[in-house]
């Protein structure tokens, strides 16, 4: 055959190579640089990000530059899905540094985006997305330095959530709270979860016929923070669908007068604002009735507990005592009244060490004040002497202290007499005047002793715990001496 004949094949085979490599090019350089020697760049930067929503997608474009102009604009990646917890991770490798400027939270108004954040680890991007609605898996394509990450809407098949409870931007009172969902499915179920805070809760299913469940879970609520309720469904085709909502508490009228800070000294005062209301051993009507109080009643809230629901209302208040420590009432019969509080101008008694405690008693608010040194510690309403036996001022120490004990008295030196066994934590400081604990009546903050100082039982044992003299647990009383002090007690108008 002719050299000419030879030449003209090799040179028509060379053109047809060219062709196919020219046009096949935009494919072969995006083959994953398993199969090729280079292809990536050492390092890329994150120049610019966008968001945009579409008919049937949503779509995040991160444009990158490379750290060689002649390799792949753009760096290897991995998209892991985690339908359980309705998010995705896409994972950027090899990317060094990504413009300040990005503001990742203005994306979450995108309606397939709850919340979306970034971290940096080891030279790898990670941009984590928090998704709502269908959870169709998400795609990324490429052209020249821009990734396109794209969130599909997806379609009628998936399931469909409706129903919700609480309501979307409602409020609820507080305590025990019943979160719902129902949700719709074209197959069978594979498996729901509901979460609230991020929190997954212990969960119920209800199948309600027709391609219809209702998940539903309760949960203890109260009005220090707000809630977000997440919803996620999976069927049996692994098609997966998260709902978000979120809800608020209602602050009880306890709450919005006294704030969060109502426990503060060991406890709030109450009145009581119903003239037959019942005292009771537990947080319900059926339980034993211990006592009926009326308006001249105030009460030194403890705890406030779920009960019996009345009126939508479940909420019941443990009271000190007073008679009934330890007993609940219904919280519509308590009306929150103004709280004692400690002296603003006060005389430090000249005998305090920094570090003693001493007693202030004003006998015209009838408020006790435990102090440590300058530091009020602790405050409450206390009963005095009534106008025929008044609580005596001045300035005295604790000279004796018991547990418990036997109080007796009557005229001349009282205007009645009573007799009343076992009274809890008495601290006598003038003869015998003393702060002690009461099991006889509610009605602190008025005149009601015979001259003593009357506190409820659990403000009692804790004035008693932090004064002088130091008594020995295994004894019922002790005596004050030059080694053991008794603590100062300072009574004024």
């Amino acid at each position: 055959m002719k050299k000419w004949y030879w030449a003209l094949l090799l040179a028509s085979l060379a053109i047809a190579v060219f062709a196919a490599v020219s046009f096949y090019w935009p494919a072969i350089k995006n083959i994953p640089s398993k199969t090729r020697i280079v292809e990536f760049a050492s390092a890329y930067k994150i120049e610019s990000l966008a968001c945009d929503s579409t008919d049937n997608c949503s779509q995040i474009s991160f444009r990158f530059s490379a750290s060689e102009d002649s390799l792949r604009q753009v760096p290897q990646y991995t998209i892991r899905e985690m339908p359980d917890e309705a998010k995705t991770e896409i994972i950027f490798d090899d990317v060094t540094e990504a413009n300040d400027n990005f503001t990742y939270q203005q994306l979450s108004n995108d309606p397939l985006i709850e919340d979306i954040s970034r971290e940096q680890v080891n030279n790898a991007f990670i941009l984590t997305i928090k998704r709502k609605g269908p959870l169709a898996p998400i795609a990324i394509s490429v052209l020249d330095d821009t990734a396109f990450v794209k969130i599909p809407i997806g379609n009628a098949s998936y399931p469909k959530f409706s129903e919700l409870e609480p309501a979307d931007d409602s409020a609820v009172r507080p305590g025990s709270q019943k979160i719902q969902a129902t949700v719709s499915l074209n197959d069978p179920l594979k498996k729901g979860l509901l979460l609230l805070n991020d929190q997954p809760l212990a969960l119920t299913t209800k199948d309600l016929g027709f391609g219809q469940y209702l998940f539903e879970s309760s949960e203890k609520v109260t009005t220090d923070q707000d809630y977000i309720v997440k919803a996620i469904v999976i069927d049996s085709q692994n098609r997966a669908t998260a709902q978000t909502w979120n809800f608020g508490v209602q602050k009880s009228a306890v709450e919005a007068v006294l704030g969060k800070n109502r426990f503060d000294y060991l406890g709030w005062w109450g009145q009581i604002n119903s003239t037959s209301t019942p005292v009771m051993a537990e947080p319900n009507n059926q339980s034993r009735k211990l006592d009926v109080f009326s308006t001249i009643n105030r009460v030194k809230v403890l705890k406030e507990a779920e009960g019996e629901t009345i009126n939508d209302n479940n909420i019941w208040l443990q009271i000190d005592g007073g008679a009934h420590p330890g007993a609940y009432i219904f919280s519509a019969y308590v009306t929150p009244m103004q709280q004692p509080e400690p002296p603003i101008n006060f005389t430090i008694p000249t005998e305090i060490q920094p570090d003693q405690y001493w007693v202030d008693v004003d006998l015209t608010k009838k408020v006790l004040t435990l102090f440590l040194y300058d530091q009020p510690v602790f405050a409450t309403y206390v009963a005095t002497g009534r106008p025929g036996n008044p609580t005596l001022t001045g300035t005295y120490h604790v000279w004796y202290k018991l547990v418990k004990t036997r109080m007796r008295g009557g005229p001349p030196v009282v205007s009645h007499s009573y007799d009343l066994p076992n009274v809890p934590y008495v601290m006598y400081y003038n003869l015998s005047y003393a702060l002690h604990g009461t099991y006889w009546h509610d009605k602190f903050g008025t005149r009601q002793s015979a001259g003593c100082t009357n506190l409820t039982q659990g403000d009692a044992k804790f004035i008693f715990e932090k004064t002088l003299p130091v008594l020995d647990t295994k004894k019922n009383s002790v005596l004050s001496n030059a080694d053991n002090p008794g603590t100062i007690v300072f009574n004024h108008y």
